[in-house]
C-alpha cells in the first residue's frame, strides 16, 4: 500500500496537464461517460452526413474513441441527439450556437446511428454546459462542487475537484473564476452553482497559503454552467 506521501505525489503527477496530455487513450466503459469539446468545423467537400458538421475530442485525453470505434485525435460529428434531454429543436440549435465554435462542453457518447442505408456520426448527449467567459480554454478540465467541509481558518478543503474523463478526485482549497475574464455576474453565478449543479472549469492549480498552511487553488481560464432550455428560463 502506498504511504500518504507517495499517494499525494502520485495524485499531483496525474493531475498535471503534462501527464494528462500524454495519457493513454480513453475507452468509455459506459454510455454518457465522456465530456467533449469541438475542435474544428468539417469543411471537407463531400455529401452530408459523411461530411459536414464538426470534429470533437474528449477533453483531457490525447485520443478519443470515435463513432466507428477507432481512436483519433478528434472525431467527426454530423449531428447531435438530444432526446435524453427532451429539448425542442430550438433548444438544440441554441446550444449548438455555443458548442460549434468551441464555447461549450457536452457530456455523452459518440455513436453511428442508422438513417436508412447511411450511418450518421452522432453525439448523443446527456449533459450540456455553456462557457461563461467565451475565452480560449487552457489547462485541465475539471468538475467542481462544494465538498461540504467547513473550516474556521484557511486554507480550507471546501471544494471537491473531479478531473473530467478520469476517475480522479480530491478536495482543493480555493477557486478563482474571475481569472477567466467572465463578467462579475457570471462569476457570482458560478460560485452559487457550487452548492447545486456544480461547475465545469478548465485551468491550472496554484499554491495558496494561510494560517492552516498550504493548499491548492484552481485558477480558471474558462468555466461552464448548465445550459438552460427556453421552457424553464
Amino acid at each position: 500500500m502506498l504511504n500518504k506521501f507517495a499517494s499525494s505525489a502520485l495524485a499531483c503527477l496525474v493531475l498535471s496537464s503534462t501527464a494528462l496530455a500524454q495519457s493513454a487513450p480513453i475507452v468509455s466503459p459506459t454510455p454518457f461517460s465522456s465530456h467533449y469539446i469541438v475542435t474544428r468545423l468539417d469543411l471537407r467537400k463531400c455529401a452530408y452526413p459523411v461530411c459536414g458538421g464538426y470534429f470533437v475530442k474528449a477533453v483531457n485525453r490525447a485520443l478519443t474513441r470515435c463513432a466507428n470505434g477507432t481512436l483519433q485525435k478528434d472525431c467527426h460529428v454530423a449531428t447531435l441527439n438530444t432526446s435524453a434531454l427532451r429539448w425542442s429543436p430550438e433548444d438544440r440549435d441554441a446550444f449548438e450556437q455555443s458548442f460549434t465554435p468551441g464555447h461549450a462542453l457536452a457530456g455523452g457518447k459518440l455513436v453511428a446511428l442508422k438513417n436508412g442505408a447511411t450511418k450518421v456520426d452522432t453525439l448523443v448527449i446527456s449533459e450540456a454546459w455553456v462557457g461563461q467567459a467565451l475565452s480560449k480554454p487552457s489547462g485541465v478540465f475539471s468538475a467542481l462542487k462544494n465538498s461540504g467541509i467547513v473550516c474556521i481558518t484557511t486554507p480550507c478543503p471546501s471544494i471537491r475537484e473531479t478531473v473530467l474523463n478520469y476517475p480522479i478526485g480530491r478536495n482543493i482549497h480555493g477557486l478563482d473564476l474571475a481569472a477567466s475574464g467572465a463578467k462579475p455576474d457570471r462569476v457570482d453565478a458560478g460560485f452559487q452553482a457550487l452548492g447545486s449543479t456544480g461547475v465545469l472549469a478548465v485551468g491550472t492549480h496554484q499554491t495558496i497559503t494561510g494560517p492552516a498552511g498550504q493548499g491548492q487553488q484552481f485558477v480558471a481560464s474558462e468555466f461552464y454552467l448548465p445550459f438552460v432550455p427556453a421552457k424553464i428560463r
